[in-house]
């Protein structure tokens, strides 16, 4: 349980360089987040007023934690440990989420020549599906989303800035090819966006087709195809391969 004392032995007069690095630490917060995509949170505080330390989070929605929440528990044991010995315990440990999902998480403290002057924390939700952790690290999301500490993002959202992203980049790819029939570039398309993986995640058809002005049963028809084909050739399919069809 934190107790008032707790926080007094944490707070510290900040000078106007302390402020200046924990302003600099911002933008390595949304930085984490972006690269690691809507299933991290990551968290900036400042011991200016640990009842308050939170300045900057990105994907808020799993702890439901905002700008003005105070230190975890955890966090003031680590910056108790600090100061009783200048050293870093960084180590990851087990915490859950508001909804009670389980996550991977680890705090560091942002120091001034040694002085203690911030925190910075990450969670990550280990119930991401497996389709969508490996879609973030994709060569076709271009960590583009940007992130807000004042709303929620929801998983709905960041799917259809992922596959939205994804179309994007595979239908430069194909409109630029002349080899490709005009008749024949949605095809292609939709086999490009097959082989890297988007149609594993969940709802990813319906968003496809929304982008194509095709309808869901167009695009299933052309998955259908290229299955068909992969299967009876022992292979993928390159979208670089067979055009003419």
């Amino acid at each position: 349980m934190v107790s008032k004392t707790d926080y007094d032995k944490l707070r510290i007069k900040l000078t106007a360089v302390d402020r200046k690095i924990l302003e600099s630490n911002k933008v390595i917060v949304d930085a984490i987040a972006l690269f690691m995509g809507p299933y991290c949170e990551v968290a900036l505080h400042s011991l200016e007023h640990p009842e308050r330390a939170v300045t900057k989070i990105a994907n808020r929605h799993h702890t439901n934690r905002e700008v003005g929440s105070a230190l975890t528990d955890h966090g003031i044991q680590l910056l108790l440990e600090y100061m009783e010995d200048k050293k870093q315990h960084t180590s990851c440990y087990t915490t859950m989420s508001a909804t009670g999902e389980p996550m991977r998480s680890v705090f560091t403290v942002i120091t001034n020549n040694g002085k203690p002057i911030g925190l910075l924390g990450i969670n990550f939700n280990m119930n991401v599906p497996l389709s969508e952790f490996i879609s973030t690290f994709s060569l076709f999301n271009n960590c583009n989303q940007p992130t807000s500490e004042d709303a929620p993002q929801g998983t709905t959202n960041s799917i259809e800035e992922l596959v939205r992203n994804a179309v994007s980049d595979v239908v430069h790819q194909i409109s630029t090819d002349a080899s490709i029939p005009n008749h024949a570039k949605n095809k292609y398309i939709v086999f490009g966006l097959h082989e890297n993986g988007i149609f594993d995640i969940k709802g990813s058809v319906v968003l496809v087709a929304k982008e194509l002005h095709l309808s869901k049963f167009t695009v299933y028809s052309y998955i259908r195809v290229l299955k068909e084909k992969t299967s009876r050739e022992g292979t993928s399919t390159d979208i670089n391969t067979d055009k003419s069809r």
